[in-house]
């Protein structure tokens, strides 16, 4: 490690990078959830209406949709984990992507799965969907049910 200390500080920078990678594509899809719960806000205002008049409680409107939110980055994190861990597996096992050994030391590209690493981006994916839960389901729970019913 002494020896190669300028590989292993460029092999962290490339970990870091990574990290900041896959955190920018979970930064989209949890955008993405935020536009697609902000719509079905819009959709079911009427539905919500309805809820509200016949007693639901704001809190009941709000936990619905960031359940169904935190639901929707569950399972897209768990696809996800699954498929990023067997394309690794599979790399490391039948070394898919080949590098040229005159120009490099190696002549594949090593793929070393890490439990912890999987956990992390989990954890930041999970926390990102919950955040991006937020607004829509504030904005469902300050419905009106005379506003929202007015013109039906």
């Amino acid at each position: 490690m002494e020896q190669n200390k300028a590989l292993f500080r460029a092999l962290r920078l490339e970990r870091l990078v990574t990290f900041i990678t896959i955190g920018l594509i979970v930064f989209v899809a949890a955008l993405n959830i935020l536009i697609s719960l902000t719509m079905m806000v819009m959709e079911k205002t009427k539905d919500i209406a309805v809820l509200v008049s016949m007693g639901a409680k704001r809190a009941q409107i709000r936990r619905l949709f960031i359940a169904q939110g935190v639901l929707i980055g569950l399972i897209g994190t768990l696809i996800g984990l699954v498929l990023g861990f067997a394309l690794s597996l599979a790399g490391a096992k039948y070394h898919l992507i080949s590098l040229a050994p005159e120009v490099y030391s190696i002549d594949y590209v090593p793929f070393a799965p890490r439990l912890m690493d999987g956990l992390l981006v989990a954890l930041v994916a999970v926390g990102i969907s919950f955040v991006a839960t937020l607004y829509p389901s504030w904005s469902a729970s300050r419905i009106l049910p005379a506003e929202a019913l007015r013109y039906e």
